[in-house]
Parts: C-alpha cells; structure tokens; sequence
C-alpha cells in the first residue's frame, strides 16, 4: 500500500489503522544547468500592496496571499503542487507517515542547498517548525511531542496520540508555512526583521533586490534541483486595474493577476494575451460581533435577509464574466469533507419581511463593509443590493496587508457594526478553513465568533479517529453555520487573470497548473518563448 492509499484510507474509510506505513518519494530531478541556463526576464504584476512578512514563511497569514512569495523564494519538505494536493515530495525526496499516525519521517533529497550555499540540513527543519509562529503554530504544537534528528538527512516528527490531519496541514502551503525551511543559523543571526528584508531560502529564486513594499526583484538559483527556466523575475505591485492592462498590452508585464469584469473583454482583445479564470477561492458575508445583542446582526431573521438580498449570479456575472460559480457554502467543494449545498436563491420580498420582523421595517445602519482588498467593486455590488432591503453602508478600502492584520487583531480592530466581505482559497480540509476562519481564537476569526457548541464539536472532530464519525461532525458544523446564516456565502469566483504573448504556454493551465490556488507557480515550470 503505497502512501496516497494510506493516507485516503485513514482520512476517508475505517479500514485504515491496520494498514501499513504510508510513503511518498520522488526521483531526483537534473539541476538547471543540464537543461540550459535561464535565460531572459519575466515580469508578474500583483494586484496589491507587498507586506515583507509573506517573505518569511515564519509568520504565515494563514492565507492564499504568502503563497505568491514563498513559492519563489521558498521551499518546503512536502507542499501542494500542481495537481497534488499536499503532499508532493520537494525538499523532502521520500516521507513515511506512521500506521498509528502517531510520527511522520521525512528524508531530504541529497545536496538541497540554501541561497547562501549552506546545506538545508535536518536542524534547520528542526529550527524551523520549533520556531514557527503563523497560521496552525498552536495546533501543531499543541500535537507535537518533539522532533528528532535521525541521521545528517532524516528527521523524524513524534505526536502526542495520533494526528490525521498532520499531513493535509503542513503540507498545503496556502494554510500553514511550517514546512517552508528557513536557514537556522543565518536565521538567527539576523533576526526577523532583518530577515524580511534579506530573506535567504531554498527555492527556486533568489531574491537580490527589495523596494519595500512595492517591488522584488529575483534571480534563478542555479543550485535548484529541478530546471528554472527564467533568469529574472520581478514581482510588481500594481493596485490599479487598468494600468495593469495597459502593462500587459505594452508587455511591460508577462502575467497579470485580477482582471476586473469590466476589464475583460479589453484585455481578452489584445493581441497574443490569453485569459486564465481560475476557479479559485470562495465569498461570502460575516458578521463580526453578531453574538452582541445590540448587533442588528444577533437577529438570524436579518443574516436570513442579507442572503435572500444577493442576487449571486449578478455578481458572477459583472465580476467574472459569469466564469465563476455561484454555490451555497462557504468551503470550496474540492477540500476533505466539504458539505454540498444547494445555491441560494434570491427573494428580495421576502427579505423585506424578515426585517419587518426583526424589528427593522426603517432598515438598519451598518457602519462598514470591507471586502478583501483589491475586490473593491464587488463589495459595491454587494451594499447596492443590501440597500435595496434598507441596509445601509459604506465601502472601507485598505491595504491587504493591514487587512489581514486587522482580521488577526480580532473585534477591537473592528469597532461598531461591520460586514466583511471574506474570501479563501484554502487547501486541504474543511477544517483548515473552520479552525482559521470561524472557531473562536482562530487565526483570521479571534473572537469575532464564538460559538461554543461548534467548537465543542470541532474538538470532538479533532480527537476523533474514526474517518465515519470525524465526517458526520464536519457535516453537522457546517450545515449549522449555513442554516443559522453564521456566513452567508456568496460564490467561488474566477481569479481572472492574464497571460503575455512572450509566455511560451499552448493554453493557460499551462502556467495556471495548479488546483489549490490561483496564482501561477510552480515558478520554475515557467518558460519565455524562444529562451
């Protein structure tokens, strides 16, 4: 039994405990240098502002954002790679993921080397998870017994009592960074900070210059293991919609991330551009601070109304050009466990009633919604169509990184009444997404909801070793955030990007090759006609 069957065995059947150990290895691959040098320049324009901290995969937001970064600078021993979902083998040639799940062992691939030509050795992975303090820091250390240094390749994980879900979050690099290794010693020499701005990896690019903020400039590590293709990358921030077109069009950009609906027949006319519409994470509404009774949101009647005044495909169709998916749950359909559900339909009479109801026939005040930056219009669609049940609010714009710092600082960051406008593409498991984004104290939730009878049964769901019994509670928890309108979701969108004509690419799965995120790596894959 190799270690895919094991691990769907002990995630998805109760015959599993009694299988052997699972494992996953990889072969070697050439270095660049026998496939050629890299050759010329590539140009990626980011649809927001830069924070340094997505280039220290120590303090990983939990979210899709740091995955642009560390997946050029970085590497990790396993991760989400095309269409493998977490467990591809990177630094890491060969893993074994214990019969009792109570260990995982992984062996590095022979000669991995860090930028400053130091070996990435079993003590920077040791450093490295001991020191890790981002998304999933307290579960995976409140699973982790202790770390042990086999040989001058192996490390080996021990746990408390069996720990299923370890896999799924340590190697899926949109949820957790701990197993993106960073150099130990020159990591401590320089500290965080420092680092941030100097960072060091092992992946397939070096970073030689930093606009803060703004601009990276990278250079292909020619001690990768596998091929890089492109000599120089530069990653631009470029908040502004249309001067990312115009990028394109003057091919001053390669590939361009969020192509706006009202963008997309332009910038489909250009010449040699593709578009590539991802089908990428989910939206939907919460309600920060609902459980406060002087919250207009405490009223499931008015959560109820907010949905039934959504008209979902409307905003499909003006923000994506009708390419992404209107859906009834908040968790992308292609994670572990996630619930189906039917698409919500809207009713503005109704919602109108239910207002009526709950004591607001004058409608309410909202002080704010914020939606994830830069998905400034979508948000405007959204209080348009509120308006019309007497909901009234405003937009709030910000940074993504303070966004995302905001989110993290939990309700004293979000005084008075709010609606946010959340989206995710997070891999791997439901879980992933409830332990980050609704239990109370997660990573992107703190104590924005806290309701105890779920968490009590997402406890349960982590102790479980039943795959039967962990199902039926990941179902229960989240059939009663959609029935109780806890989020309100809204649909999966199409990350709708573009692609240069110096791209060599026969379609845009081609640089788009992954399932688990909608931005563009593996970055070594990538290759510029003619180079």
């Amino acid at each position: 039994m190799n270690r895919r069957t094991f691990l769907l065995g002990v995630l998805g059947t109760p015959l599993v405990l009694a299988s052997v150990r699972g494992r996953a290895t990889s072969p070697a691959h050439a270095g660049a240098a026998s496939s050629g040098a890299p050759k010329g320049k590539m140009v990626l324009a980011w649809h927001a502002g830069i924070a340094s901290r997505w280039l220290d995969p120590q303090e990983h937001d939990g979210t899709a954002s740091p995955d642009n970064f560390i997946t050029i600078l970085h590497d990790a021993l396993i991760k989400n790679q095309g269409k493998v979902l977490y467990d591809h083998p990177a630094l890491a040639e060969h893993f074994e993921f214990a019969e009792d799940a109570k260990s995982a062992t992984f062996r590095l691939r022979p000669g991995v080397k860090f930028h400053n030509g130091e070996p990435v050795t079993p003590a920077d992975v040791k450093f490295t998870y001991e020191q890790y303090r981002g998304a999933k820091a307290d579960v995976l250390k409140n699973m982790t017994q202790g770390l042990e240094v086999v040989d001058d390749r192996t490390v080996r994980f021990h746990f408390h009592k069996p720990f299923l879900d370890f896999p799924l979050i340590f190697g899926t690099a949109n949820v957790c960074g701990a197993a993106w290794i960073v150099p130990a010693k020159y990591y401590q020499q320089v500290g965080p900070d420092r680092f941030k701005q100097q960072p060091i990896g092992a992946g397939p690019y070096r970073l030689v210059r930093q606009e803060p903020g703004v601009r990276l400039e990278f250079e292909a590590f020619t001690d990768y293991y596998r091929p890089v293709h492109v000599k120089s990358f530069t990653v631009l921030s470029v908040p502004e919609d249309a001067t990312r077109a115009a990028m394109l069009e003057r091919q001053e950009a390669d590939i361009i991330y969020l192509v706006p609906g009202e963008l997309i027949d332009t910038v489909r006319s250009i010449s040699g551009v593709t578009l590539a519409p991802v089908l990428s994470g989910s939206w939907w509404l919460e309600f920060p601070g609902f459980q406060n009774p002087k919250n207009p949101f405490h009223d499931k009647r008015v959560r109820e109304a907010v949905s039934l005044a959504l008209d979902r495909r409307a905003i499909n169709d003006a923000e994506t050009g009708g390419m992404g998916k209107p859906t009834g749950n908040w968790i992308n359909d292609d994670v572990q466990y996630a619930l189906s559900w039917p698409e919500f339909e809207p009713n503005i009479p109704r919602a109108k009633q239910l207002m009526k109801e709950a004591g607001h026939a004058n409608g309410v005040d909202v002080d704010w919604l914020t939606p994830v930056p830069n998905y400034f219009s979508r948000g405007e669609r959204v209080i348009a169509q509120l308006r019309e049940i007497g909901i009234r609010t405003r937009l709030q714009v910000m940074e993504r990184g303070v966004f995302l710092q905001r989110l993290q600082g939990g309700l004293k960051e979000w005084p008075g009444v709010q609606i946010i406008m959340n989206g995710a593409r997070i891999g791997g498991s439901w879980a992933n997404w409830y332990e980050s984004m609704f239990t109370c104290g997660g990573f992107n939730a703190k104590d924005f909801f806290c309701v105890q009878e779920l968490d009590a049964k997402f406890a349960q769901y982590q102790q479980s070793t039943d795959p039967a019994e962990r199902q039926l509670l990941a179902e229960e928890v989240q059939r009663a955030i959609l029935e109780e309108y806890y989020f309100v979701p809204v649909f999966r969108h199409a990350f709708v990007n573009a692609i240069g004509p110096r791209i060599a690419a026969a379609t845009w799965q081609d640089v788009f090759q992954t399932i688990t995120t909608g931005y563009a790596y593996p970055w070594e894959d990538i290759q510029l006609k003619g180079a």
